[in-house]
């Protein structure tokens, strides 16, 4: 019975993993990958070979990290630049770590290791003698809240820290408190225990072990009675002219008492007031791992069994801009080629890994020694994809630190010895112009989170702080109120580049205008002072597009670009602001891991990495202004149109009078469309400011007559009359836009648009401008007589359809009539007028007898006409008889735009809430599928099938216990009997 019970909760839906911003991929670095957490080398080296004690040490491999020699080290200490791995985290601090003498004050404290972290430590000392402290009388406090006070010991290590590694190297150590330390100032920590110990007032990037330290990670179990090889300086020598090293205090016999390690590493306890002659630091750091790209031969980068091994951090924000990759040489002697330019310049690293075993096969690098050759015996598989890393670098030096800093790294794959393409930056365009093309980053993305489908989900944009004044300077000119100084491009991006908030930023469809509109005048803005916009960050030659053509654009990275065409003052392109895909590095490798949002080009979203050149040239343009999702519109809507008109030069018209010259338009809309009155049509011009209206110009006339708008006399805008000839006002330059702006309804006549191939239907509204030619017809421009010619421009408003389909969810053959659902969109229900057996259209204002429920009809279609292509929320409340409810469920129409979003190409269905409202196969309805009433069905359901679970159950149990209680008292008879 409990299984019954369980089987309906446990088909209640998960909720989805929230997507995060996805961390760069940088891969198994070498040596630390193939540590496993809590490993800790020295030890399991020595372990390796138990007949051999104090071997672990030599037998683990070194790290060279910080500086070598002794330039710029502290005091001038000749330093080794050598480390060893004694932990990889996480390894959490022993409190009580004893060495073998079995004394409460010979316990103390280990060094607690994060996860994803490494304890390192020295191969010898790196600092002259000094004493353990100062003051007298001596104390054992390593450091102290009391008086700030701090031991020499302490104040030599945070001296070495600063500087004995270079900057970068200093980020990347923790700075933490230390663990088993003495903090009683001035009394110091006398006759106790281990108990005594705590960790550190202070944090410290570098730090000497302790004694337990000596236990946890060298397994030094003898005491003071033998020396330990694997904790002595190479040869039994430590080099500065000391013989010994100081431990941080862990010795509670004595308030003045602190152990040390020989040279050879023989552990003894030394009183601190001790001269310190031959006493110094052998410096331990905990090193982040977050960031480690590589770990290789510290030589030529490549991947040696044995030797010293360096390591490469990635620096962050540092990008690899721009690279290629090839293999040359033949079987046995293949090499990688490889040249690129970065934030660190045009040296390269490389890696190669198996994405199988996760290992690294090779590495190297493109500077002076580095390694090119491919680890060909470890790549036998000639059909399989190893993955390539690929980054800008900068090597470490001896003096600065010996860390080679890192960009980002890049990944693509060898397959047969041939490297896939390269994944770049690049930005298709697509027209024609004669001129060439630069692109300016004005831009940078951060936060990047990408949705379950390794889709884009969201991306910050942050402006670059070289550009911060041109753009705040651009968005004023371009009518910005309210612009965020720290960071303008966010807010240019939020309110006017084409992604639609709640509620709808200002002008989100000037992204896709070509012509007027608040981004394209913040775009000219920025052309015109094109050198504060610092360096060029790519480009395409004049010719490139001579004919149509569409071609990449390559850019420097991941961003916002505005690209300006070269030739706009003679009729080329118009400025364009368009951002990158961007590169989502878990998804398979090729140019499929460069990705847009999932609904680009849906709801007003511009595509990311396109954009269409928009000519500048006299021409007649027309534009839906308020459909600002992009989703097309309700009957009973408004439509607000803008048809955008360029002013020509008139320089070639001096054969030509005033009264003879003509500029004139005329706008017919489809029938279902209701245009306004005369007084409803504005006119504005862009001089001397934005949206100047000038309907009521003298000369100008408006008139609208059925389904015909026209604007008569518009030369009285920008023309006049000079000795008898038409020439332009010096008010009105040349080039300057003429706009025209009304609003006309969507009324029950309109044509609807249906997804899945039921047919694209766009409510049509022709523009067509005739004017006055001095010579033949102009290209691209019709016949319109006798010295005239014209030009249309076409907008289209879609209003759309749903066609749903009821069926059995046991056979899908049999149709289901009679079910009744309330439609809401965003939490408000709408109302319907009845056309016909299940068909519905949205109601309008003046529609009586409007419905609140819609039903089905006897076939099991039901069309719900006239709506946006907006979720609409169903919920059934009427269940065809003998079938269980569905629940609640939502379709989406999603469009499709074509790249200057004039016109959708697609339309398709998208359904969310439950698995029984689908899209049929050839995606022309939704599909809602009932349960029958049937006990194979019972868990779709609530109450009543729970309740008939629980009856069977219970009816089950009475059976079941009747037979075995019968059985027992039977049982218990026959022993009573016995």
């Amino acid at each position: 019975m409990s299984l019954l019970l369980i089987l309906p909760l446990a088909l209640v839906a998960l909720p989805a993993r929230q997507a995060s911003a996805a961390p760069v991929d940088l891969g198994p670095d070498g040596y630390f990958s193939g540590l496993s957490a809590g490993a800790l080398p020295v030890v399991e080296k020595d372990s390796e070979t138990p007949g051999i004690a104090g071997d672990g040490w030599v037998n683990t491999r070194r790290i060279v990290f910080g500086k070598l020699g002794s330039t710029g080290t502290y005091g001038g200490a000749t330093v080794s630049g050598g480390y060893k791995t004694l932990a990889k985290g996480a390894v959490a601090s022993v409190p009580d770590a004893d060495v073998g003498m079995n004394q409460v004050w010979s316990r103390s404290a280990t060094t607690s290791v994060a996860a994803n972290e490494v304890l390192l430590w020295a191969d010898n000392a790196v600092t002259g003698d000094f004493k353990f402290a100062s003051n007298a009388p001596y104390i054992n406090a390593f450091d102290s809240a009391a008086g700030s006070y701090r031991s020499n010991l302490a104040t030599v290590s945070d001296a070495v820290g600063a500087a004995n590694y270079s900057s970068f190297e200093q980020s990347l150590m923790r700075a933490a408190p230390v663990e088993g330390v003495c903090t009683d100032s001035p009394a110091g920590c006398p006759s106790g225990s281990y108990t005594q110990q705590s960790d550190s007032v202070n944090e410290y990037q570098v730090f000497p072990l302790s004694i337990g330290d000596a236990r946890k990670y060298f397994n030094h179990t003898s005491g003071l009675a033998s020396a330990n090889a694997n904790l002595a300086c190479p040869a039994s020598g430590c080099t500065n002219g000391i013989s010994r090293f100081w431990l941080r205090s862990a010795d509670w016999r004595y308030r003045f008492a602190a152990f040390d390690v020989e040279g050879s590493g023989m552990l003894t306890s030394y009183n601190v007031s001790y001269n310190g002659a031959n006493f110094g630091l052998r410096p331990a750091v905990r090193l982040g791992l977050d960031g480690l790209l590589l770990s290789a031969d510290s030589g030529d980068q490549g991947q040696g069994a044995s030797g010293d091994l360096r390591l490469t951090y990635v620096e962050s924000g540092k990008q690899l801009h721009a690279w290629s990759a090839s293999v040359s040489g033949a079987a046995g002697s293949r090499a990688l080629s490889l040249s690129g330019a970065s934030d660190l310049g045009a040296d390269l690293g490389w890696k190669v890994v198996d994405p199988v075993t996760n290992m690294v096969l090779g590495s190297g690098r493109t500077s002076a020694g580095g390694n090119m050759v491919l680890p060909e015996s470890l790549m036998p598989d000639m059909s399989k994809d190893y993955d390539l890393y690929v980054w800008g670098q900068e090597d470490g030096s001896a003096t600065v630190g010996l860390t080679n800093r890192a960009t980002e790294p890049v990944k693509t794959a060898i397959r047969g010895f041939r490297v896939g393409d390269p994944l770049s930056y690049g930005i298709e365009v697509t027209g024609t112009t004669s001129g060439g093309l630069k692109a300016y980053r004005i831009g940078d993305y951060t936060d990047i989170v990408f949705d379950h489908t390794g889709a884009l989900g969201s991306v910050k944009l942050t402006t670059p702080a070289a550009v911060v004044s041109a753009l705040l300077a651009a968005a004023g000119v371009a009518g910005g109120v309210g612009v965020d100084a720290g960071n303008p491009i966010a807010w240019v991006g939020s309110h006017w580049l084409g992604y639609p908030t709640s509620p709808l930023s200002d002008d989100v469809t000037s992204a896709f205008s070509p012509y007027a509109g608040s981004l394209q005048l913040f775009a000219q803005a920025l052309a015109g002072d094109t050198a504060s916009l610092g360096p060029v960050a790519g480009s395409l030659p004049a010719g490139t597009f001579s004919s149509l053509s569409t071609v990449t654009l390559p850019v420097s990275g991941p961003g916002l670009y505005l690209v300006v065409d070269d030739s706009q003052a003679s009729g080329g392109s118009l400025p364009i602001i368009v951002g990158t895909r961007v590169f989502n590095p878990v998804l398979d490798a090729g140019d499929g891991r460069m990705v847009d949002f999932a609904d680009a080009g849906v709801k007003g979203k511009p595509r990311l990495g396109r954009a269409s050149l928009k000519t500048s040239v006299s021409d007649v343009s027309k534009r839906v202004v308020n459909d600002a999702g992009m989703d097309g519109f309700d009957l009973g809507a408004s439509v607000e149109y803008e048809i955008a008109l360029q002013v020509p030069d008139l320089s070639s018209f001096s054969s030509v009078s005033y009264a003879a010259y003509g500029f004139d338009l005329t706008d017919v809309a489809d029938a279902g469309l209701t245009l306004p009155a005369a007084s409803g049509v504005r006119v504005l011009v862009d001089v001397p400011s934005p949206d100047t209206d000038v309907t009521g110009t003298p000369g100008l006339s408006v008139s609208v007559s059925g389904q015909t708008v026209s604007v008569d006399g518009l030369k009285a805008l920008f023309a006049e009359d000079v000795s008898g000839r038409v020439a332009n006002k010096a008010s009105v330059p040349v080039g300057s836009l003429i706009r025209i702006r009304y609003s006309a309804v969507l009324n029950t006549g309109a044509s609807l648009s249906a997804p899945g191939g039921g047919g694209l239907h766009p409510n049509v509204n022709t523009a067509t401008l005739t004017r006055s030619r001095v010579a033949g017809v102009s290209p691209g421009w019709d016949d319109a007589g006798a010295g005239v010619e014209s030009r249309a421009a076409v907008a289209h408003a879609y209003v759309f359809g749903l066609d749903l389909v009821k069926i059995d969810k046991d056979d899908a053959s049999r149709k289901l009539g009679g079910a009744g659902f309330e439609v809401s969109r965003d939490g408000q229900p709408l109302g319907f007028v009845q056309l016909g057996p299940g068909v519905y259209r949205l109601a309008v204002p003046g529609d009586v007898g409007v419905l609140s429920e819609v039903f089905s009809h006897t076939d099991g279609t039901l069309d719900i006409l006239g709506v946006e292509a907006r979720a609409l929320s169903l919920r059934e409340s009427v269940a065809p008889s003998g079938y269980f409810k569905v629940p609640a469920f939502t379709v989406e129409v999603l469009p499709v735009w074509n790249t200057d979003a004039s016109e959708v190409t697609l339309a398709s269905y998208r359904t969310h809430g439950t698995s029984l409202a689908f899209v049929s196969r050839d995606g022309r309805a939704v599909m809602v599928a009932d349960p029958a009433h049937s006990l194979a069905n019972l868990p779709y359901t609530g109450g009543v099938g729970i309740l008939i679970l629980l009856v069977l159950a219970i009816l089950f149990l009475v059976f079941a216990v009747r037979p075995y209680y019968l059985s027992h008292r039977a049982e218990t008879t026959a022993n009573i009997l016995e």
